[in-house]
């Protein structure tokens, strides 16, 4: 009887190491895909505001006047927030990997002794190499205005925000070159609104894109892409 046991234990033994060499590669897989294509490029934003020329009426036998220069374009990077709408652009143009990134659509409602908070990130990929992200994974908010203050923090999408907002079925595919998606997401955070989110691009944490929830300020208009 000893050895019969002895004999099954060691069977077991083995189709356990067998399932956990099967299984280990794959759970190490997951990990990596977790966090995405990890991006050390910076982040920026330029508006391409108008400046007119200033004119004048010119004598005849007069030179032309010199006039100066337009205004260098005013331009946002890390660690300055961006705004709700700027196109932040991610990587030079020509490189293999360039994104274009924009926060939409920032909404907030009660939910019991919290608010829920909705909001949507656009990514387009303008390069030639595939991104791959999960932003419920790599986007969080930051920081909050309560009515006690101001609070800094991490508070994270969940499956219940996520289920009491309604989004569902979300597309979490790797983004291929010429590709557009928007993805949606939800939080909650204690009673009060969203001030500061923040995208992690490496996923750690240390090449982030932060942007204040409020509409730029200063101007207006994308670069072209």
């Amino acid at each position: 009887m000893s050895n019969e046991l002895n004999f099954e234990q060691v069977q077991r033994s083995m189709l356990l190491r067998s399932i956990y060499l099967l299984v280990a590669p794959i759970m190490l897989l997951f990990a990596a895909l977790a966090c995405g294509t990890l991006v050390t490029d910076t982040a920026s934003y330029t508006c391409p505001t108008a400046v007119p020329q200033a004119t004048a009426t010119i004598l005849a036998g007069t030179p032309m006047p010199t006039l100066p220069p337009p205004p260098t374009p005013y331009t946002i990077t890390p660690p300055q927030d961006f705004y709700v709408g700027d196109a932040v652009f991610v990587g030079q143009s020509g490189a293999p990997l360039r994104l274009r990134f924009r926060l939409q659509n920032v909404q907030s409602q009660p939910a019991g002794s919290r608010n829920l908070v909705t909001w949507r990130l656009e990514i387009r990929n303008l390069g030639s190499a595939t991104y791959e992200t999960i932003p419920i994974a790599l986007m969080v908010i930051t920081r909050i205005t309560t009515a006690s203050g101001e609070q800094t923090g991490t508070w994270q999408t969940s499956e219940a925000a996520m289920a009491a907002a309604g989004f569902t079925s979300e597309n979490y595919d790797p983004l291929t070159p010429g590709s557009t998606r928007i993805y949606r997401l939800a939080a909650y955070i204690p009673a009060g609104s969203v001030n500061q989110f923040a995208y992690l691009l490496d996923g750690e944490g240390g090449n982030r894109i932060t942007w204040v929830n409020a509409a730029n300020p200063y101007c207006s208009g994308d670069v072209a892409d």
